[in-house]
This record gives structure tokens, sequence and C-alpha cells, in this order.
């Protein structure tokens, strides 16, 4: 989607953000009692990966500003989309704007997931119920009636 900026497409940004959220879902492992050392190695050993793909997208931003003499393009941020005035106070990045719509095509992605599940669970529950024979109920022998 953005040529010349590997890490903060929509596959990299859904990963970051399963593995911030892992300590937190593990917490309800450890509530139940299910949680063991190994789970929590795994956690740490995804959340230090997380971590270093945020702080190596960060040091990256700051070599290309430094490269471009702090002069960077305008940036498109959330910032602009709500308020003119906070974009003022918004810092200047020259990735904002391919996070942005990175941010915006994996919630795009995930509605169309969600609402694909929703619709799908809607026809099995209407093909699992019984053709009635007679549409009219007083020729209907069903149990209910």
């Amino acid at each position: 989607m953005f040529a010349g900026l590997p890490g903060i497409g929509v596959g990299t940004l859904f990963y970051v953000l399963i593995a911030l959220c892992m300590p937190i879902v593990e917490l309800v492992h450890v509530a139940r009692g299910t949680s063991s050392v190994a789970r929590w190695r795994r956690i740490g050993y995804q959340w230090f990966n997380a971590v270093s793909i945020i702080a190596s997208i960060m040091f990256a931003e700051r070599v290309l500003l430094w490269v471009l003499g702090q002069a960077g393009p305008e940036s498109l941020n959330p910032a602009r989309l709500l308020n003119h005035e906070l974009v003022m106070r918004a810092p200047r990045s020259i990735l904002a704007a391919p996070i942005t719509a990175s941010i915006l095509l994996l919630a795009g992605v995930l509605l169309i997931a969600e609402a694909l599940h929703v619709m799908n669970a809607v026809r099995r529950a209407r093909a699992a119920q019984p053709e009635r024979a007679f549409p009219d109920e007083a020729l209907d022998s069903s149990p209910g009636n």
C-alpha cells in the first residue's frame, strides 16, 4: 500500500495491537488459574517484539526528519479530521498519514469480518429452523399447536 514504509502496514498494526493486549487477556487466565510461566514467557517475547517494532518506526521517522532537515511534509493526522486547531498542536510526522490509513483500513477489515460473521450466524440459524409443511397455522401439526 505504501511502498518504502515497511512496518506500518495493516498486518504489522494488527500484530502490534494484539501483542500489546496479550498481558491483559492473560490476566483473565490468571484469575481462572489456567495461566503458566511458559505462557507468560511467550507473552513477554511477543510484547518485546511489538515494542521493538514501535521503537524502530519512531527511530526511522526521526532519522527521516533529520535527513529532510526537519522540514518534512505536512502530515495528515487524525487531529486534522477533528479540528483544525488541534493540527497546530499535533506533532509533525511524515508517517502519520500512512499510519492513519492503516488504522482506518484495519478498522474497515475488522468491521467487514464481523458483519460477515453475524450474517453467517443468521443464515445458519434460519437454515436450522424446520420448514413448515403448511403455511396456514390451522393445518400445522407441529408440537407447539
